[in-house]
């Protein structure tokens, strides 16, 4: 008995090793049976082989089925061998760290668990993870395809990996209708009050036209719908229900209509807003400055700056890494709220150092003399952004835009400060 060994990457040295003993001519294939693999299905597995029991095939159709299985991505080795029992394929499993979650962006006629079961019925080897190397993502691309096609939209489907973050590692595979669009065509609200149609009227404008996504349009509805009414005072309103009607498919894409059921409540006012004051900013300093004051609408958008006045304050200081937090008291019966402000610092930073690269040497003078944040000095974000902003002062760079790198050292809180300056676009 011997065994052929089928390492994807290594075809041409594959069809070198040593040959089944099995005749040289079409035979009659016997049972066939895959090992290695549980999470798959013997019928799966022998769709995608391309072979059937009892059919008339040659040894290179055998090579071809371990090509097959390989190409999908889904093993990293597959041997066989023909035995007592019949022929006999031995796979190695992709590793989970070369599998990612599949993702779906805009398939509006399905949930996430109808497109999973649909694709595990037409896609063979389909799990609900995808390899990132191999042609299972374009067998699932072409399913979506046909399933949109159903539906009377001929689509341009495609597979993108997403990363969480910019430039991180990929955590899943985002499948998407690039076209025709998918949008949000209107929103219609059951039970918001006439006094805040000016306001809602806005959220709507914003919101319609906009690209359908299945995990953030739904909760950017809800958010810009929540923020007008707190930002009014409304703060017990909520967003009870969020439907969305069947898709229509137009002749420049598929739109979609949502209604939004809302529980408004009632306006809640300022009872008191309270900062204990610190060394970095008083509490005299802080009233004079503040947004809100005792008996004006409780306005989540006015607390919000009244509290950017103190993150600003230690800001200045160096403390970047301060929290303001402000937690809500509230009494119902009189629809009143207080907030007690208080703030955990952090460590202070300071600057060690500042390079200022993409200037010549005049331009470089004239940087040094306007810039007054140096080593030693607090690093003081709102005068970085500040300067570049609003500064006037060198003539010489109207015109060029700049970016900044602070790198902070966790142990000494001493930064290290390069502000890259190039031609084009404004100073910011």
């Amino acid at each position: 008995m011997r065994s052929t060994t089928f390492r994807p990457a290594l075809l041409a040295l594959c069809l070198s090793v040593p040959t089944l003993q099995l005749p040289a001519q079409s035979f009659l294939l016997p049972p066939i049976t895959f090992t290695g693999a549980p999470a798959f299905s013997q019928a799966e597995l022998l769709k995608v082989s391309g072979l059937q029991p009892g059919a008339t095939a040659t040894q290179a159709d055998v090579q071809s089925a371990a090509q097959h299985l390989s190409d999908t991505g889904l093993f990293t080795d597959i041997r066989f061998e023909s035995n007592a029992t019949g022929l006999v394929y031995d796979l190695k499993p992709m590793p989970p760290e070369n599998l990612l979650p599949a993702t779906f962006t805009n398939f509006v006629w399905w949930s996430p668990a109808e497109l999973t079961s649909a694709l595990k019925a037409r896609v063979p080897l389909y799990t609900g993870v995808v390899p990132t190397a191999g042609n299972l993502q374009d067998s699932i691309s072409s399913a979506l395809k046909a399933m949109v096609a159903e539906k009377g939209v001929t689509a341009n489907v495609v597979a993108i990996a997403h990363s969480d973050q910019p430039g991180a590692t990929p955590s899943s595979i985002a499948f998407a209708i690039e076209s025709p669009a998918v949008r949000v065509h209107s929103l219609t609200l059951v039970h918001a009050s006439p006094s805040m149609q000016e306001k809602l009227d806005k959220v709507i404008k914003e919101q319609t036209g906009q690209p359908f996504t299945s995990d953030i349009t739904r909760p950017a509805i809800t958010t810009a719908l929540t923020s007008a009414y707190h930002n009014e005072g409304y703060l017990d309103m909520a967003v009870l229900n969020l439907t969305q009607a069947p898709p229509q498919v137009t002749p420049t894409g598929v739109d979609l209509d949502f209604t939004a059921t809302l529980k408004e409540g009632q306006p809640y006012q300022l009872f008191e807003l309270t900062w204990p004051g610190s060394d970095i900013i008083s509490t005299a300093d802080f009233n004079k400055q503040v947004k809100m004051k005792a008996g004006d609408m409780a306005s989540e958008a006015a607390l919000r700056q009244s509290l950017a006045i103190i993150a600003g304050a230690y800001f200045a200081k160096g403390f970047e890494d301060a929290k303001v937090k402000a937690p809500a008291t509230f009494d119902h019966i009189s629809h009143r709220v207080s907030y007690n402000i208080t703030v955990d610092p952090g460590p202070q930073y300071h600057i060690h150092s500042i390079k200022a690269l993409g200037l010549s040497t005049e331009q470089q003078k004239q940087f040094d003399s306007a810039w007054h944040m140096n080593p030693g000095d607090f690093y003081d974000t709102t005068y970085l952004t500040g300067f570049l902003h609003n500064n006037s002062a060198i003539q010489s760079l109207a015109g060029y835009s700049a970016t900044y790198n602070a790198i902070a050292d966790p142990n000494t809180h001493l930064v290290d400060l390069t502000i890259t300056f190039a031609k084009g676009g404004v100073l910011n």
